[in-house]
């Protein structure tokens, strides 16, 4: 990445709903002259315009075809535009590519890399310690982040979900944290968080709760901010799991 792509591609994040800073950086790769780069250009453009259109529009699905044929050709090469230690997965947003997958620890290195700022949904692999992990959730990165669905072997534990909870998730709707042993400590501090303003689904399923965790998570905001709220496979008691599934929104 030479440094005028990375100075186009900081003036996209740095407006994300605008359509010229996009335009201009598909402009910029036209100029190259290569194929992929062309086929990238025309890509991003046709994104841009399909956004405009009505579901039922027919230029739209003309549109779509063509972005369509672009990605059978050209979407593995431009999979290698993540960050070292990132892996894209399937899901383009005007132009860019917004799932991937990562490290916690490679993570920690992206936060000169703006080509990080346009993932959206992020599997978090956690392969590093608490404090590594505190490191990461830092990162520019985090701020953009919609979906977030954290792995790791060993599972996290307590002491990983204090240091998550220190992090600060502006725009994060879903949040699977599944199997990641956090016990009734970890809920603890995932409940006291203060950077999971937005979240609407939890995933909390097999992660040793009982009936003490579920108790804070009763007496918490949080789950009052939760359209949906997945438990299965923890030790909660009937009487506290119809508690919580008052609210309608415990499954």
């Amino acid at each position: 990445m030479t440094d005028t792509e990375a100075a186009l591609l900081r003036a996209i994040a740095a407006m994300p709903d605008e359509d010229t800073p996009r335009l201009v950086f598909a402009d910029y790769l036209d100029e190259k002259g290569e194929p992929a780069a062309s086929a990238r250009a025309e890509f991003i453009r046709l994104q841009v315009r399909a956004v405009r259109f009505a579901h039922d529009d027919p230029e739209r699905a003309a549109v779509l075809q063509r972005t369509d044929e672009l990605l059978a050709a050209w979407d593995v090469a431009w999979q290698q535009e993540v960050p070292t230690g990132f892996q894209a997965l399937s899901g383009y947003h005007r132009g860019f590519a917004c799932r991937a997958a990562a490290l916690a620890s490679a993570v920690v290195g992206v936060d000169d890399d703006p080509r990080a700022l346009f993932v959206r949904q992020l599997e978090l692999n956690v392969d590093a310690s608490a404090a590594r992990l505190r490191e990461a959730v830092r990162q520019p990165l985090f701020a953009q982040i919609e979906e977030l669905n954290v792995r790791g072997a060993p599972p996290m534990g307590w002491s990983g979900a204090k240091a998550f909870s220190e992090g600060e998730y502006p725009n994060l709707e879903r949040l699977s944290l599944a199997g990641q042993a956090l016990g009734d400590i970890g809920l603890r501090y995932l409940c006291n968080s203060w950077g999971l303003s937005r979240l609407r689904e939890l995933d909390l399923s097999n992660n040793g709760i009982t009936d003490d965790g579920a108790g804070t998570l009763l007496r918490s905001g949080l789950l009052h901010r939760l359209q949906r709220l997945t438990l299965w496979g923890n030790d909660i008691g009937h009487a506290t799991t119809e508690r919580l599934r008052a609210n309608g929104r415990v499954w």
